[in-house]
């Protein structure tokens, strides 16, 4: 082989290898820029994945504590009901106001409770007595014991005995229920006073009936009336029977 020949072998030879090397090089630096962008992009997820929890993160407790804070309103606006009231009183947690004397406070602890003494009280049943749909409670005692009522988220006093002359009770009359004062204090004389409320803080109705006996005036007999007018004793005898026959004591 001559020298030219030879050279021009080398030549090609050095060239090829110079082509593969930059072949490669070229190959190297596409796979570095694709893993570089690879990393990038897993990278700039992982970011957006992070911001994403850390803006839901910070939202959650906004809305838990919006939620928080309106659970703290509503259970600082809310009442206790009738029969939690009436239970706190039988408790002794809280007193009842005498509704005719709102500055007069008393306790269960006030009261003789069940002792063997005839003046002491009891608990009674809880009874819808001024017709509202809610329970009063009854504290059952000398002369017909106390109602109280449960409104306002305090305890009243609702009704209350009036001592020998008037006994308290209550009455099933015409579909409701009537709050009665009876007074049998003298021989030869009844009276009854009943109320029907509508609430504790509404009357709605009173009806006034009884019998009286006047010794100045003894031809005259007995006399029965109802709201002030005299009746006969058929009607008044009826009356009694239908009242009475539906009669609560409470003593």
């Amino acid at each position: 082989m001559n020298r030219h020949k030879r050279i021009t072998i080398l030549i090609c030879a050095f060239l090829m290898a110079l082509s593969i090397v930059a072949c490669k090089q070229t190959k190297e630096d596409e796979f570095a820029t694709n893993q570089q962008e690879s990393d990038k992009q897993t990278s700039e997820s992982t970011d957006s994945k992070i911001k994403g929890d850390e803006i839901i993160n910070e939202e959650k407790p906004s809305v838990n504590q919006q939620e928080n804070s309106k659970q703290t309103v509503e259970n600082e606006d809310s009442e206790a009901t009738a029969e939690e009231l009436l239970d706190l009183f039988i408790n002794g947690s809280i007193n009842a106001v005498d509704s005719e004397d709102l500055t007069s406070t008393f306790n269960i602890t006030d009261l003789n409770m069940d002792s063997e003494e005839w003046d002491s009280y009891s608990i009674g049943e809880k009874v819808d007595l001024d017709n509202d749909g809610e329970n009063e409670l009854i504290i059952c005692g000398p002369y017909g014991g106390i109602y109280l009522d449960a409104r306002d988220n305090k305890v009243y006093k609702f009704a209350g005995e009036g001592g020998t002359a008037l006994i308290l009770s209550y009455t099933y009359y015409n579909g409701d229920i009537w709050i009665m004062y009876s007074n049998r204090s003298s021989a030869g004389f009844e009276f009854y006073h009943m109320e029907k409320f509508e609430g504790a803080d509404n009357l709605a109705a009173e009806m006034n009936f009884g019998e009286e006996f006047d010794i100045n005036n003894v031809e005259d007999g007995v006399k029965y009336t109802l709201n002030g007018t005299e009746i006969s004793y058929d009607e008044y005898t009826a009356l009694c029977s239908k009242i009475f026959a539906a009669e609560v004591s409470t003593n």
